[in-house]
């Protein structure tokens, strides 16, 4: 009987192992964790995106500033994220975002130098955000924008928010 016991725990093992489950590649939202992406460039210096992965559910921060040494307002958009068909695509404005390897940011070795990368993805914006180690937050997010990110979170089917950000009081 212990035999018998033994051969089926094994068999059940090899057939879980086998399995096609098993060879499955990972969803692409488990490859996007939470935090404050960055790019380098002058174009981008005042831009940022920020992901929010909780419970399955994604949603992003798209924040596009004025280019480096202008004045202007920042451009704000909470937005869930969906899965369709295995890829990534923001709701408020349709854009497909690429999971990337890190070791495949455009950016990844001045970025590196400076800190460990620790995801990455591409939308049309920028050839890459990334995401360096330490960086849960960035400190210009204000209590209204973690207000609406966790409304995102929290609600069921598609959320578009646009909000007002800071005035950039640039050179020019």
């Amino acid at each position: 009987m212990k035999t018998l016991f033994i051969n089926l725990t094994i068999t059940t093992a090899l057939i879980t192992v086998m399995s096609p489950l098993a060879f499955a590649a990972p969803k692409p939202e488990s490859k996007l964790p939470s935090g404050a992406y960055y790019t380098p460039g002058t174009m981008f210096n005042n831009s940022r995106r920020e992901i929010l992965n909780r419970n399955g559910k994604i949603c992003i921060k798209i924040v596009d500033g004025p280019p480096n040494n202008y004045r202007g307002r920042e451009e704000i958009m909470i937005s869930s994220v969906s899965n369709r068909g295995g890829k990534l695509y923001i709701d408020g404005n349709n854009q497909e975002i690429q999971v990337m390897n890190v070791r495949d940011l455009p950016e990844y070795e001045f970025l590196s130098k400076y800190s460990t990368v620790l995801a990455a993805f591409g939308d049309n914006a920028s050839s890459g955000w990334g995401l360096l180690a330490g960086n849960n937050s960035d400190s210009r997010t204000t209590s209204a924008q973690n207000k609406r990110m966790q409304e995102c979170i929290n609600t069921k089917g598609n959320y578009v928010r646009k909000i007002k950000g800071r005035m950039l009081q640039g050179q020019f």
